[in-house]
C-alpha cells in the first residue's frame, strides 16, 4: 500500500452542519489506520445560544425568569464553578470552557436587560451569531484538525505558547465587557476572540491525541 495514500470512509450523522462526518478511517503515512469521530465544541453554549434566540424571537414568557436576580446569581455561580474546576484541572478544557461561555451568556442577558429593552435586536442576533460561529469553526477547523499540514501545526503551537494569546487574557476581556453596558459591541467582540482562542486549544488537543 502506498504510504501516502489516505482513505476515508464516511457515513452521515445528524446535525451534519455542526459535526464532521463520524466514522472517518484514515490511513496515515506510517500505514496505521486511525478512526476519528467528529464532535462538537461547546455544545452547551451552542444550544443555549439557539434557545435564547428562539425565546427572544417568540417573546416567550420564560424570558422574565432569565432577567431575575436569581438567574443572574445562577449565572455567576456557574461562571465561578467553571473557572475553579478549570484552574484545578478537574475536567477537560473543552468542558469548562463550555461552562464558562454558557454562564456568561446567562449573566449577559440577566444583567443587560436592566439596561436595555428585553426585546432589543441584539438579544436575538448576538446569540444566533455565537451559535453560528462556534458551529462553523467546529466544522471547518476542529473536526478537520487531524489533517492540518506541518506548517499550520507549527504556527498553532507558536501561538499557543505566546503569552499575548493566553486564554486567561480573553476570559478577562469577556468578564470586563459584561460590565461595560454602554458599549454593547464589546461583549460580542470579546466572545469572538474567546471562541477563536478556544478553537486553537481544541485543535491542538485533537492533534496531540
Amino acid at each position: 500500500m502506498n504510504n501516502n495514500l489516505m482513505v476515508r470512509w464516511r457515513y452521515p450523522v445528524s446535525l451534519y452542519l455542526l459535526v464532521a462526518p463520524a466514522g472517518d478511517v484514515v490511513v496515515l503515512k506510517n500505514g496505521k489506520p486511525r478512526k476519528f469521530t467528529g464532535y462538537l465544541i461547546m455544545i452547551g453554549f451552542i444550544l443555549c445560544s439557539l434557545s435564547l434566540a428562539a425565546l427572544v424571537h417568540s417573546h416567550n414568557e420564560f424570558l422574565g425568569l432569565l432577567a431575575t436576580p436569581m438567574a443572574l446569581g445562577i449565572g455567576l455561580t456557574m461562571m465561578a464553578a467553571s473557572l475553579l474546576v478549570g484552574y484545578l484541572k478537574k475536567v477537560p478544557t473543552v468542558t469548562w470552557h463550555d461552562g464558562f461561555a454558557t454562564s456568561c451568556l446567562l449573566v449577559w442577558y440577566s444583567y443587560w436587560t436592566s439596561e436595555f429593552n428585553d426585546n432589543a435586536p441584539m438579544f436575538f442576533f448576538f446569540p444566533l451569531y455565537y451559535a453560528l460561529l462556534t458551529s462553523i469553526v467546529t466544522l471547518t477547523l476542529v473536526n478537520k484538525s487531524e489533517h492540518f499540514d506541518h506548517e499550520s501545526i507549527v504556527q498553532l503551537r507558536y501561538l499557543e505558547k505566546n503569552t499575548r494569546f493566553n486564554i486567561g487574557v480573553f476570559m478577562g476581556l469577556v468578564l470586563i465587557s459584561l460590565l461595560i453596558t454602554r458599549h454593547y459591541t464589546l461583549y460580542p467582540i470579546a466572545m469572538t476572540l474567546f471562541i477563536v482562542r478556544h478553537t486553537m486549544i481544541a485543535c491542538l488537543e485533537i492533534i496531540d491525541r
